[in-house]
C-alpha cells in the first residue's frame, strides 16, 4: 500500500514540477517589463540613496540585502525572486524529509514554488521587507528541521543568525518569532537545554553581527526618532485602530470558528478522528469553492487548524505536531503591523498554509485527496497566463510594456504613454535634488530620472513636509514641485505657490501631463 501511495504521489508531483516550470517561465520572461511607479519605486529608492536621505519606515531591508542590490532592475528582480524561491524549495525539501512524507522530496518541494509564483506573480519583485522576511524564515526553519533530522547542533547557531537579522528586517513583524520561541520551550526546556543554547547564540551573533557590519546602533536608534516624528504627523497610518481591527478580524473568522469546532469534538465526540473527518469533508468542499471562485483566507486557516487537529489524534511525535502549528502561525506574524488587513496581506504567505495542508495530507490520508490538491493547481496553472493582460493594483498591462528605456544604462520595457511622460520630464528633473511631488504614483518618475525628494514620504502631508525641511535645513522656496492631471497636490495639503513665501519667484512649466514650479534657483543638471 505505502509503494502505491509513493508511486502515485510522485506521479502527481510531476504534474506540480511542470506546471512550476511553465509559470517560472511566464514569470521570468517577463520580469524585465513594467515598472509599479509608487510600491517599486518606493522600495528602489530606499536601496540608491538611503544613505543621503532620512528615512521613516520601521525596517532595513534596503540595508540587510543592499550588498545584492543592482540598478539593473530585471536583474535585481531575478534575484529576488531566485532566493525566495530556493528557500521556500529548501524549507520544503527538509520538511518532506523530516515527516517522511510518502512522496519524493524534490519533487514535492516545487509546490512551495508554484505557490510563490501564485502569490507574488510579476509584481513588486524587489527585496523588500516582505520577502526578504520570508527568506529569513525559510532559511531559519530550514536549518531548525536539519536539526531535527540529523541531530546536528551547529544548523542551530545559523537558524538563530537569521532570526536575530530578522529582528531589524521588518519590525513590527518581529512576533514572528514568538511560534518559534515557543516551539523551541515547549520541546526542549526539560529535553535539550543545549538547543536553547545554540538557537540563543546564533540570535546574539546575529545582532552583533547587525551592528558591527550592517548599521551602527546610534543610527539604529535615531530611526526610532524619525518614526516618531512621522506618526505626530499621520496620525491616521496603521492607529491603534486599525490593529484592533485586525485581531478582531482574525479572532472573529478564524481563531473562535476554530474554538468552537475543535472544543465539541474534544469534548463531546465519543469518536473524534470519524467526527473530524466529517467536518473536514464540509470545510474541504468550501475551500474548492473558495479556491476556484472567491479566496477566502479565513477559510483556509479554518480548514488548517481543524486538519491540525486531526493530525494530533494521530500516533507521532509531539515535535511533529507542534511543528504544525508554528507553520500555520508564522503567517500571522509576518503580516501583522503591515498595515494591510490579513485577508490582504497574509495570502503572500501561504506557502506555509500550502506546506502544512500537504504535510497533513500525505502523512494520514489516501492519495486521492492529494490529487484534489493537485487538480486545484492544475486550474491555476491554465488560468495563470491572465496575469499578463490584467492590470489590477500595479496599473499596468504586461502585454503593453513595449517601449524600451534605460535607467542607470540598463533596459527595462514600459508603455508608450509612461515612456513619453518621461522624456517630458527630464529636461527638468534630471539628477534633480529635494522635489516634492503630490502622490506617491509620481516616485517612479523620480526614481527613473534620478530626482530626489527631501525625504522619502508616501503621503503627501503638508505640516510633515514643512518639518523635514526646516530640520534638514531646506528651504520651500528652494524646491521642485511636481503634479500631474491625474494626480494634482490637493488642496487640504500642499498648494505649491501657497506653501512658499516668495510664489512670485516661481515659474510654472506645463511638460506633457505634469505641471512643474521652479523656483528661482532652479538649473538644469
Amino acid at each position: 500500500m505505502k509503494k502505491f501511495q509513493f508511486k502515485y504521489a510522485n506521479i502527481l508531483s510531476w504534474i506540480i514540477v511542470i506546471g512550476s516550470v511553465f509559470m517560472g517561465y511566464i514569470v521570468y520572461s517577463n520580469l524585465d517589463k513594467g515598472f509599479i511607479f509608487n510600491d517599486e519605486a518606493f522600495y528602489l529608492f530606499h536601496y540608491r540613496n538611503h544613505d543621503s536621505l532620512p528615512t521613516i519606515d520601521s525596517t532595513n531591508f534596503y540595508r540587510i540585502f543592499k550588498f545584492l542590490y543592482t540598478e539593473n532592475i530585471y536583474q535585481f528582480r531575478v534575484t529576488t525572486y531566485i532566493l525566495l524561491n530556493t528557500s521556500t524549495f529548501l524549507l520544503y525539501f527538509f520538511a518532506s524529509k523530516y515527516y517522511q512524507l510518502k512522496v519524493n522530496p524534490f519533487l514535492i518541494s516545487f509546490l512551495g514554488i508554484t505557490i510563490n509564483f501564485l502569490s507574488w506573480g510579476i509584481s513588486n519583485i524587489v527585496l523588500h521587507q516582505y520577502i526578504g522576511n520570508t527568506i529569513l524564515i525559510n532559511l531559519s526553519l530550514t536549518l531548525l528541521l536539519a536539526y531535527l533530522i540529523y541531530n546536528k547542533l551547529i544548523p542551530l547557531i545559523i537558524s538563530g543568525f537569521c532570526l536575530g537579522i530578522l529582528l531589524f528586517n521588518g519590525i513590527p513583524h518581529t512576533i514572528v518569532i514568538i511560534p518559534i520561541t515557543a516551539f523551541l520551550l515547549f520541546n526542549f526546556w526539560k529535553k535539550d537545554k543545549r538547543v536553547l543554547f545554540y538557537m540563543i547564540a546564533g540570535g546574539l551573533l546575529g545582532i552583533a553581527f547587525y551592528f558591527m557590519f550592517i548599521e551602527s546602533f546610534s543610527k539604529f536608534i535615531s530611526q526610532f526618532e524619525w518614526i516618531k516624528y512621522y506618526k505626530q504627523f499621520h496620525t491616521k497610518q496603521h492607529p491603534k485602530r486599525f490593529y484592533i481591527l485586525w485581531i478582531l478580524k482574525v479572532t472573529g473568522f478564524i481563531f473562535v470558528p476554530t474554538l468552537l469546532l475543535i472544543g465539541y469534538l474534544h469534548k463531546f465526540s465519543k469518536n473524534k478522528i470519524q467526527h473530524t473527518n466529517y467536518i473536514l469533508i464540509f470545510l474541504g468542499f468550501v475551500f474548492v469553492i473558495s479556491f476556484l471562485f472567491y479566496s477566502s483566507v479565513y477559510i483556509n486557516y479554518v480548514l488548517l487548524a481543524v486538519l491540525i487537529y486531526r493530525y494530533f489524534l494521530e500516533d507521532v511525535s509531539i515535535e511533529k505536531k507542534t511543528m504544525l502549528v508554528v507553520f500555520s502561525l508564522i503567517p500571522f506574524g509576518l503580516s501583522f503591523g503591515s498595515g494591510a488587513y490579513f485577508e490582504v496581506r497574509g495570502t503572500l504567505y501561504n506557502i506555509y498554509l500550502y506546506l502544512a495542508l500537504a504535510i497533513i495530507i500525505l502523512s494520514i490520508y489516501k492519495v486521492k485527496v492529494y490529487a484534489v490538491l493537485v487538480v486545484l493547481f492544475v486550474y491555476q496553472y491554465l488560468v495563470f497566463p491572465n496575469i499578463l493582460t490584467e492590470r489590477g493594483w500595479k496599473n499596468f498591462i504586461f502585454t503593453e510594456q513595449t517601449e524600451k528605456i534605460q535607467i542607470s544604462g540598463y533596459n527595462l520595457f514600459i508603455d508608450k504613454e509612461r515612456k513619453k511622460d518621461i522624456e517630458d520630464l527630464r529636461p527638468y528633473l534630471q539628477n534633480q535634488e529635494d522635489v516634492i511631488y503630490s502622490h506617491n504614483q509620481l516616485m517612479g518618475y523620480l526614481y527613473i530620472l534620478k530626482a530626489k525628494p527631501p525625504i522619502y514620504y508616501y503621503f503627501t502631508l503638508k505640516d510633515y513636509v514643512k518639518f523635514i525641511l526646516e530640520k534638514e535645513h531646506k528651504k520651500p522656496d528652494n524646491c521642485i514641485y511636481l503634479e500631474s492631471n491625474d494626480y494634482p497636490f490637493q488642496s487640504k495639503e500642499i498648494v505649491p505657490l501657497q506653501f512658499v513665501e516668495h510664489p512670485e519667484k516661481f515659474k510654472i512649466v506645463k511638460a506633457g501631463r505634469f505641471t512643474l514650479y521652479l523656483p528661482s534657483n532652479y538649473q538644469k543638471k
